[in-house]
């Protein structure tokens, strides 16, 4: 909490940064770990309770556990979120991103997908 006000507290006034990236790929996929899920968004709303009180125009992005899932996620607690994903070996083509564009819909809210890529295939370059 104190590391992600003091960042805001830095950047605050900062044109050049666009949003804070709360945490990337939390909750690795695991069985074992699922029971973490819940725990995800009062964990960001914390986080963004702490940025907010110093820094109320730069972009929260929230990500789902292990970078893919939106579906921990409530209707937003905050007006200037993007929920982000990462999409690994697949193109990222429409019928691949159904679910976040739906997520997308759903809430009315802008969706980044930081990381897209497909495993390269002979003669190709991975995107």
């Amino acid at each position: 909490m104190a590391i992600w006000r003091r960042l805001a507290t830095h950047y605050r006034d900062e044109p050049m940064v666009l949003g804070y990236d709360l945490l990337n790929e939390p909750i690795p996929h695991f069985p074992k770990l699922a029971a973490l899920n819940s725990a995800l968004e009062p964990l960001y709303k914390k986080l963004a309770g702490q940025i907010r009180k110093v820094d109320t125009h730069h972009i929260l992005f929230l990500g789902g556990h292990s970078g893919r899932e939106l579906s921990v996620f409530g209707k937003p607690f905050d007006t200037n979120v993007a929920y982000t994903f990462h999409k690994y070996w697949t193109a990222p083509d429409e019928s691949v991103i159904r679910q976040y564009l739906d997520f997308r819909e759903r809430f009315d809210v802008p969706i980044w997908m930081g990381s897209p890529g497909r495993i390269p295939t002979s003669g190709s370059r991975n995107s």
